[in-house]
């Protein structure tokens, strides 16, 4: 197979510039002739793919431009250039992609939790569609010149036929099982890459590069796949972004939220937490129980009521023909000088209700129930104090354990077994509340500095020459970001 890395010919576009290139395409600048616009060409390098990738390829870029969403890029259209090159035309995005602008500048907590939002809301609109990304990164979510974020390349470079890893994932934002091979992509796969993502904009690299160490792709597979997300370690992340950070990048699928949908509610509610503006979350509408309808849509809005009818006792109308028995209505006057007349009049009158004189045995009765209310009330004290004063009793109150979200109860105390060689010392420890997903951080005793993480309640330390001074210290470590301030020490 041939590749290319100069501009292709397409009818109706005119070549600018090179914009860039990714490990399997290549983007340029074109101008449109008609409607003259500025559009963004990516061109497969790899040219003649198989009938069954081309296929994939156009099904899933013409599902990306039916998604129709404010923070997907727009898809214009699909080819094939002449010598065989697969290419994608979309609207242009003149500002610098997230990836490079991480690389100048943190960004701020509420812009993290904002483009989280929008693009989770981009996601969980495919997700819908049935639709996976398989590529979230920094470097395919874009921004315009009104710098919102589009998210582009949903699915593209996963189906790629080179064997190179970079090609089908992208390494520093992938998960576990989806850089080993155990499950297929999922919904699971796209929250990881966008937490890892946000990570990423935070610190200004992905979370688990090394910066001077080996960062090579197989030593970030090994660091991805055998410990948890590190912490940003910026004092400005609230506790709640890096729990919530830490569980959607946990190494088990199934401790991370269960939808797109649950993870940037979750992001709103940090917001909520911040006093931040409340960013929308933009999805599809789902069909729902039509409401009542209201003869008033806006509840705050100034009404003018219709004059009041009230419905008054059939009277006697007079015609010179005839008699007819029908029912008068009459129309309370709002701000009006008019003088009713006499007819009016005598209607009022005979709706008027009688005046009744106060009689006097009324004002008799009256006075009796009072009277026998103050008796009532002076036996009820004389006969309080006959039987004693009253014994006051507290209720017992009972703690109610607080809700701790899906993850259960705390980890408890450690509880440890030992074995012991001349030449090696296994650690063994249990605790009530066990998670799969707990990991475990140790060291050796005053050696802090070498701290690992494990996935397995046991480690194997050589023993030491004197007695009582083989020790190590271990604390468990939650995918929800629930750490113990303090390790437990144990020496033998």
């Amino acid at each position: 197979m041939s590749t290319t890395s100069t501009p292709p010919s397409i009818p109706g576009l005119t070549y600018v510039s090179k914009l860039g290139e990714g490990g399997y395409a290549d983007v340029y600048l074109f101008n449109q002739v008609m409607p003259v616009r500025q559009v963004a060409v990516k061109v497969i390098r790899e040219a003649n793919l198989s009938s069954a990738v081309t296929a994939q390829f156009r099904a899933e870029a013409n599902a990306m431009a039916r998604l129709e969403h404010p923070h997907i890029v727009p898809v214009y259209s699909v080819g094939t250039t002449e010598d065989g090159h697969q290419y994608l035309v979309m609207m242009y995005y003149p500002r610098e992609n997230l990836a490079k602008r991480a690389k100048r500048e943190r960004l701020s907590v509420p812009e993290v939790l904002r483009i989280g939002i929008q693009i989770g809301s981009a996601v969980e609109t495919a997700h819908r569609a049935g639709l996976l990304h398989r590529d979230i990164k920094p470097a395919n979510i874009l921004v315009d010149k009104y710098g919102n974020p589009g998210l582009a390349d949903f699915g593209i470079a996963a189906q790629m036929t080179d064997s190179d890893i970079d090609t089908g994932v992208s390494v520093p934002w992938s998960p576990p099982e989806l850089l080993y091979g155990t499950t297929p992509a999922s919904v699971r796969t796209d929250i990881y890459s966008l937490a890892a993502t946000l990570w990423h904009l935070l610190v200004g690299r992905s979370p688990f590069e090394i910066p001077g160490g080996d960062n090579t792709q197989y030593a970030l597979m090994r660091r991805i796949k055998d410990g948890p997300a590190p912490s940003p370690g910026r004092a400005d992340v609230p506790m709640s972004l890096e729990g919530l950070l830490k569980s959607a990048m946990a190494t088990n699928p199934v401790a991370r939220p269960a939808t797109m949908l649950n993870f940037v509610r979750s992001l709103q509610g940090i917001e909520q937490e911040l006093r931040l503006p409340r960013t929308p979350i933009v999805v599809p509408e789902e069909r729902a129980e039509a409401a009542p309808a209201s003869p008033y849509p806006n509840p705050d809005a100034t009404v003018m009521r219709p004059p009041k009818v009230v419905a008054q006792p059939a009277a006697l109308v007079h015609r010179d023909d005839e008699d007819v028995s029908a029912t008068v209505l009459r129309v309370a006057p709002v701000l009006s000088q008019h003088k009713p007349d006499a007819d009016e009049e005598d209607v009022d009158d005979d709706l008027s209700m009688p005046r009744t004189p106060i009689r006097w045995w009324v004002v008799a009765a009256t006075v009796v129930v009072v009277l026998a209310i103050i008796g009532l009330g002076v036996w009820l004290v004389v006969l309080s104090r006959d039987q004693g004063p009253t014994e006051l009793t507290t209720p017992t109150y009972t703690p109610v354990p607080p809700d701790l979200g899906d993850h259960g109860l705390p980890p408890g105390p450690l509880t440890f077994t030992v074995s012991q060689t001349a030449t090696t010392t296994t650690f063994q420890w249990t605790y009530d509340n066990s998670l799969q997903s707990d990991t475990y951080d140790w060291y050796p005793d005053d050696e802090p500095e070498d701290a690992v993480t494990t996935n397995t309640k046991s480690v194997t330390v050589p023993t030491a020459a004197t007695p009582g001074t083989t020790c190590i210290q271990v604390r468990v470590h939650r995918v929800d970001g629930n750490v113990p301030q303090n390790y437990t020490r144990k020496c033998v």
